[in-house]
């Protein structure tokens, strides 16, 4: 069970109010803010001068969360989801209570539940699924611990978590999968 330095009752306030916050999760560190919340949203694609046609990642807490934005789980997903130990990103169908800036043209959706205790308290309490993208301008590369975060970032932001910040593990961002209407796992990045 991972702890936490930060205070996640002003945290969630934070990203109620729009905030954008800098974060480690369980893979590597993220900028992240209220999924829902399109203005908070178009805040991370400027600070990574990111693609508008290239939606983020959205965090979880849980499945029970996931079945309210993401409908028609095959249950080969859904087992993968709850026996698999590691962190894993899947593209499926977005359910309708997804608004259009969560999704690619193609209606679909990344989605990943996360394994961190920390962020899962942070989703459950904020009572939305967050956005989660590497902490880095487009085409740079992902920093693999907090040290190798880009100052700018952290500066633009509007909160930066204390927790895991002398964690000098180098970690990797999750693989990210999908199943054919037949079943077959189609890794898209491993």
């Amino acid at each position: 069970m991972n702890k936490t330095l930060d205070n996640l009752t002003e945290i969630v306030s934070l990203l109620h109010q729009g905030g954008v916050i800098l974060c480690p999760t369980d893979t590597i560190w993220g900028l992240s803010c209220k999924a829902l919340d399109e203005h908070a949203v178009d805040k991370i694609y400027k600070l990574k001068s990111r693609d508008r046609h290239k939606p983020f990642i959205l965090l979880m807490s849980d499945l029970t969360q996931l079945k309210e934005y993401v409908t028609d789980i095959h249950p080969r997903i859904e087992d993968l989801l709850i026996h698999y130990k590691k962190p894993v990103t899947f593209i499926h169908k977005a359910g309708v209570n997804l608004p259009s800036h969560l999704t690619n043209a193609e209606g679909t959706v990344a989605v990943r539940l996360t394994h961190d205790s920390v962020l899962q308290d942070l989703i459950r309490d904020l009572g939305s699924p967050i956005v989660s993208t590497s902490a880095n301008v487009q085409g740079a590369p992902s920093p693999v611990n907090f040290n190798e975060i880009d100052q700018q970032i952290k500066e633009k932001v509007d909160y930066v978590f204390q927790t895991r910040q002398n964690d000098v593990t180098k970690r990797l961002a999750s693989p990210i999968i999908r199943y054919s209407d037949d079943g077959e796992l189609i890794f898209l990045r491993e």
